[in-house]
């Protein structure tokens, strides 16, 4: 039961009180801190709590625009994923690695909060209504395959069957869905692509779909055995999909970036990606940050540092770095050399800088004299300085020799912290 922690002088008017265990607000059951948060945003309504063992109705009335500003003791532990996708990458994790990356989160609350993707395999009636209720909007679905017998394949779980009648019930009641379709050669690419896409443009409310290529890495051991998109895939997919988005009016359904580097061929411009809906699932990331390296690169004053650096990125992203490095070098009066690492932790086919280790960063340019090594934020825990096998940015740095300086994976800051660094020294 979500106890009040904290309450404002608003609140206290009202007939809050410090230690009130909520019940009902608006007449519904209070689930968690979403609840609260719809109805903070009204200026009528009921909140059922108990105090002391009794239980009593607060009658709120406030002025349009004010809040409560309460506070609960409230745990919104995700709700574990129930399916057994070909595919996951949770599966395919080294061992010894943070406990909270082992999680698997299938939750539908963290989807509109957060823009995780979600199965809705586990979603009841109840929480259908509550989504509708609270006009939790956009979510983000996994859809994968809009044919039920493929889907149920893939997701390994019966309950997916229940997928289309929930997303069209969620449009018709204004909730608006993003989506994605994680892509298996020989699974469901090609006629099962395009019908997916298909399908999914037929559902109202549905605005985007993302098409990724499936993610597998060297611990696939005991996993079912799945076939890597190549190059001929890659282009055939590119092609089906950007004439789907034609078709449909150009803001609808797009590849992700690594299917254009697996293709050798150049990612569209950023114009292509409307509002960059899906740029955290990798789609336009590299127009994206091209544009923002651009404008990083024109907010700082020609100079001559006279120093060497040395950026560090994934496989994938090398080539497009190599390129702009030169415009560093040329604006800022450097040396910029990048390294791609290659990665033996997770495996070698894992070509993201996102999923670059320390320990493969140590291995790979420990021996390299630099005034400076740079890396993008993704590379790092959310908040933190850790990497993914747990090492600090501070336990690299006296591996190499050097400092490190950490700038945005979107480009918006690179030359800027570039110049503080060394302008700083």
């Amino acid at each position: 039961m979500p106890k009040i922690t904290k309450l404002n002088d608003i609140a206290k008017k009202q007939g809050f009180r410090l230690g009130d265990d909520v019940l009902r607000i608006g007449g519904y059951k209070m689930v968690d801190e979403l609840d609260y948060l719809f109805y903070d945003n009204e200026k009528k309504f009921s909140v059922d709590i108990l105090r002391d063992g009794k239980e009593h109705t607060v009658k709120v009335h406030k002025k349009e625009g004010q809040s409560l500003g309460l506070e609960f003791a409230i745990d919104m532990k995700p709700v574990v994923c129930k399916n057994k996708c070909i595919f996951c990458f949770v599966d395919q994790l080294p061992k010894n690695m943070r406990p909270s990356l082992y999680v698997k989160d299938d939750d539908y609350r963290y989807s509109f909060m957060c823009g995780s993707y979600v199965t809705m395999t586990n979603v009841t009636e109840e929480e259908i209504e509550r989504v509708i209720r609270l006009k939790l909007s956009p979510l983000y679905i996994s859809v994968h395959a809009w044919d039920d017998d493929i889907r149920t394949y893939i997701l390994k779980n019966p309950n997916t069957r229940k997928l289309p009648e929930q997303m069209r019930r969620l449009g018709a009641n204004g909730i608006k869905m993003h989506t994605q379709l994680v892509v298996v050669p020989d699974v469901n690419d090609g006629k099962v692509l395009e019908d997916s896409i298909r399908g999914l443009h037929s559902v109202e409310g549905v605005e985007t779909v993302a098409v990724v290529p499936v993610g597998m890495t060297g611990h696939r051991e005991t996993l079912a055995k799945l076939k890597a998109v190549d190059e001929q895939n890659a282009r055939d997919t590119i092609k089906l999909v950007e004439g789907l988005n034609a078709e449909y009016g150009g803001n609808f359904c797009w590849c992700s970036d690594e299917y254009y580097v697996k293709a050798n061929i150049d990612v569209p411009s950023s114009s292509y990606y409307g509002a960059f809906d899906q740029i955290e699932n990798g789609v336009g990331l590299i127009a994206d940050w091209k544009d923002n390296f651009e404008y990083s690169l024109s907010e700082v004053p020609t100079m001559n540092l006279g120093k060497k650096i040395d950026l560090i990125t994934g496989v994938s992203f090398a080539p497009i770095l190599k390129e702009y490095a030169k415009k560093l070098e040329a604006k800022l009066g450097l040396k910029a050399e990048v390294h791609a690492i290659v990665n033996n932790f997770f495996g070698k086919s894992v070509t993201v800088a996102g999923l670059v280790t320390a320990g493969d960063i140590i291995d790979q340019v420990g021996g390299v004299k630099s005034d400076a090594f740079v890396i993008p934020d993704n590379m790092l825990r959310e908040f933190t300085d850790t990497f993914l096998d747990n090492k600090t940015v501070e336990e690299v740095e006296a591996a190499l020799g050097a400092p490190i300086i950490v700038v945005s994976h979107s480009g918006s800051d690179t030359a800027q912290k570039i110049v503080e660094h060394f302008e700083n020294k």
